[in-house]
């Protein structure tokens, strides 16, 4: 999917804030600018600022307290340790998507699909933090279709850090995999019932080369 206009200015401003805290040597506890100011500063507008500030919270960078500003939480994005992470998503979502396979209904179907449209037009939009709740939407629908109690409070237990970790792809959008066309396919083999194609995409969809399941 090629980057529209907004998702490359959102990106962007992402940047400009990261070289912010970078160059004004910026530590946990300091505090940005006011909107208004910091807008001016990186040459946005303010819902454009907004965004960017939303994922930078999302990754754990930031922190806004109401009625008292934004503030840095960790200035540096680091690197989250995300094999145990992914192995574990991958155990519930594999054997998850099989069982939603087999006993999924048009009801259930049609929700996905409204969920997966409202994830493609977000993340199109540029805008990312809406796109990130919608995306881990979409896989919790998955997982819930299983109708396996055990499996639905596992994978709500990882949500916050597969929030956490989304987040940060994102922010590292040159290397980011935008994996729409896999989910487009991912919903088609569960419309069909065909669990081994849909389980394959799923693992598709969780490991990248560069993490790679049996590492």
């Amino acid at each position: 999917m090629k980057m529209t206009k907004n998702r490359n200015l959102v990106n962007e401003t992402i940047q400009q804030l990261e070289k912010y805290i970078k160059q004004n040597e910026l530590k946990t506890g300091d505090k940005l600018p006011i909107e208004k100011e910091l807008a001016e500063t990186v040459g946005v507008g303010r819902s454009t600022l907004r965004e960017a500030v939303k994922i930078l919270v999302y990754s754990n960078v930031l922190e806004v307290k109401q009625g008292s500003g934004t503030f840095v939480k960790n200035g540096n994005i680091g690197d989250f340790s995300t094999k145990s992470l992914l192995q574990a998503r991958s155990m519930i979502e594999s054997q998850a998507v099989v069982l939603a396979a087999r006993n999924q209904t048009d009801e259930e179907m049609l929700r996905l699909k409204e969920s997966l449209f409202q994830r493609n037009q977000l993340l199109e939009a540029g805008k990312f933090s809406e796109y990130i709740e919608a995306d881990l939407s979409f896989h919790q629908q998955i997982v819930a279709m299983s109708d396996n109690p055990f499996f639905i409070k596992w994978y709500n237990e990882l949500l916050p850090a597969l929030k956490r970790h989304l987040s940060q792809q994102v922010l590292r959008m040159e290397d980011y995999q935008d994996n729409t066309s896999i989910h487009n396919q991912l919903y088609r083999t569960l419309l069909e019932g065909q669990a081994k194609e849909a389980q394959a995409l799923v693992k598709k969809n969780i490991f990248t080369d560069e993490e790679d399941e049996t590492e």
